[in-house]
C-alpha cells in the first residue's frame, strides 16, 4: 500500500509539474477575450498557461488599433505590459524563446521601450540596452507591429513563475497595443531546456502568411536548438506580400537594414513563381534580385536563400483574388491540378535561384513527395493553400537542412505525432541531402 501511495504521489506531482510548466504558451487575441480583458485587466493565454496585463496607475484600457487587440491609452513613463508564466521548478540555465509583436502611437517618431525579464529578483534586459534601459523601439507605422523575438536564459532558474515586461521609457505614447489575431502573429513563449548550443547563427526572415503560419520560423529555431545550434532571428512578414511589396515597405526596409545577418530566408508570394517568363511576369526575378542586393548591402556576407512554395491542394483553390486573375487567365493550365502547379513552381523557383546565384530551400519538392507517399498526412489547412502544422514542420525541417547540411540527430516532433515528424524529417533529408534521386 505504501508503495502504491508513493507511486500515486509521484505521478500526481509529475502531472502537476507538467500542467504548470507548458512547453508552449500563446496569447491569440479575439474580441471575446479582449472584452474580458477590459473587465478584469488580465488577458489569459489561449494555449498553455499564462496571462498578460498592463501595469500603470492612470492608463486607460481600451480596444487596440484593430478590433480585438488589448490596448492602453495615456500611459506614462515606467508603465509596462507584463507577461506572466505560472511555471514551476525551472532549472537554472533554462532557456526560453520569446515572441512579442506590439504597436505604439504616435507613429511619426519611434517610441522607446525596455524589453526585460525577471531573473531572481532583478530585471534583466532581453536585448542589450543603453544607459536609460532602452533596447527596442516601436515602428513608425500605424498599422504594422514591431516584431520582438529573442531567447533568454534564466541564470537563477524559476521556482514559481517567470515574468517578462515591455516597459515604456518615454512620455510621448498616446496608445500602445499588443498584436496578433492569428496563431502565427500572437505573443508566444516556448520553454526550451538547459543545453548550451555549439554555435550561434544570425538569420533574417522576410516573408508573408506562409512564413508566419504555425510559427514556422520558431519551429525552425526549435529544431536547430535541439540539434545543438542557436538561431538569433529577426523577421518581418506581411500577408500576401511579394518581394516588390517588401521593397516598398518601410518597415521591411528597416528590418533588412539591421544588418549583420549570416543568412536570409526570402519567401515570395506563393503564386509569384508561376509568373516567371509569362506575359503576367511582373519582373519577379528582378524584384527578388533587388531584395538580394538590398540584403547584401547591409549584410555583405549573408547567404540568401529563396524559399520554394508548394502548389494549391487542388490547383485552382484559393486563386479567386483579383490580383491573381491575370496569371490564371493567361495560363489556366497551371491551375488544373496540384501536380501541374507544383511542376511549374519547382522549375521556375529552381531556375531563379540559379540565375541569381543564391541558395534554395526546396520545400515544394519535399511537399510533392509527402503528398505522393503519405496522403494520410494533411499538409494544408481548410483553404487548401496555407500549411497545416505538418506542412510548416516540413518547411522547417527543409530549412534546417538547407542551413546546416547535416542529418537530424534529435527527435523533435513540435506539436506533431512523433512518427509523422520522423517521416517528415526523413523526406527533408532525402531532398536536401540527396540521399536518394
Amino acid at each position: 500500500m505504501k508503495r502504491f501511495m508513493l507511486l500515486i504521489a509521484t505521478v500526481t506531482i509529475a502531472m502537476s509539474l507538467f500542467a504548470q510548466t507548458p512547453k508552449h504558451t500563446e496569447w491569440k487575441f479575439s474580441t471575446k477575450r479582449t472584452a474580458e480583458y477590459l473587465e478584469t485587466g488580465v488577458y489569459p493565454a489561449t494555449v498553455g498557461n499564462g496571462s498578460i496585463e498592463f501595469v500603470g496607475k492612470k492608463a486607460t484600457t481600451a480596444v487596440g488599433v484593430r478590433k480585438g487587440y488589448p490596448a492602453v491609452e495615456n500611459s506614462r513613463k515606467g508603465d509596462y505590459w507584463l507577461m506572466t508564466l505560472p511555471v514551476k521548478n525551472l532549472k537554472a540555465g533554462t532557456a526560453i524563446d520569446l515572441w512579442l509583436p506590439f504597436l505604439a502611437e504616435p507613429s511619426d517618431t519611434p517610441n522607446e521601450f525596455a524589453w526585460e525579464y525577471l531573473d531572481g529578483k532583478k530585471w534583466q534586459p532581453i536585448y542589450p540596452a543603453d544607459k536609460k534601459g532602452v533596447n527596442c523601439y516601436s515602428t513608425t507605422s500605424k498599422k504594422w507591429p514591431r516584431m520582438l523575438w529573442h531567447s533568454i536564459r534564466l541564470a537563477n532558474g524559476a521556482k514559481s513563475g517567470v515574468q517578462v515586461r515591455l516597459r515604456q521609457c518615454d512620455n510621448g505614447v498616446a496608445k500602445c497595443s499588443l498584436y496578433g489575431s492569428t496563431s502565427g502573429q500572437a505573443p508566444k513563449v516556448a520553454i526550451l531546456d538547459e543545453r548550451i548550443p555549439s554555435d550561434t547563427t544570425r538569420i533574417l526572415f522576410i516573408g508573408n502568411s506562409y512564413t508566419y503560419c504555425n510559427l514556422y520560423p520558431m519551429q525552425l529555431k526549435e529544431l536547430a536548438w535541439h540539434e545543438g545550434h542557436y538561431l538569433d532571428c529577426t523577421l518581418y512578414f506581411h500577408g500576401g506580400y511579394s518581394m516588390k511589396k517588401h521593397l516598398a515597405d518601410h518597415i521591411s526596409r528597416e528590418t533588412v537594414e539591421v544588418g549583420g545577418f549570416e543568412y536570409a530566408f526570402l519567401q515570395d508570394q506563393s503564386i509569384s513563381s508561376l509568373r516567371i517568363g509569362t506575359s503576367a511576369d511582373q519582373n519577379v526575378v528582378g524584384e527578388m534580385g533587388k531584395m538580394v542586393a538590398r540584403v547584401k548591402k547591409y549584410s555583405p556576407n549573408a547567404k540568401c536563400i529563396i524559399e520554394m512554395t508548394w502548389g494549391r491542394k487542388d490547383g485552382d483553390n484559393a486563386t479567386k483574388s483579383k490580383a491573381l486573375q491575370d496569371i490564371k487567365t493567361a495560363h489556366p493550365e497551371f491551375f488544373e491540378s496540384y501536380d501541374a502547379m507544383q511542376k511549374v513552381i519547382i522549375k521556375n523557383t529552381t531556375a531563379m535561384a540559379q540565375e541569381l546565384g543564391v541558395g534554395l530551400s526546396p520545400v515544394g519538392v519535399a511537399w510533392e513527395i509527402v503528398r505522393r507517399e503519405r496522403p494520410d498526412i494533411v499538409l494544408y489547412v481548410k483553404d487548401g493553400s496555407h500549411p497545416s502544422d505538418a506542412g510548416s514542420y516540413l518547411a522547417a525541417a527543409v530549412g534546417y537542412l538547407t542551413l546546416f547540411k547535416e542529418p537530424f540527430k534529435a527527435d523533435t516532433p513540435i506539436r506533431l505525432n512523433p512518427e509523422v515528424a520522423r517521416y517528415l524529417r526523413s523526406v527533408a533529408e532525402r531532398v536536401v541531402l540527396k540521399t536518394e534521386n
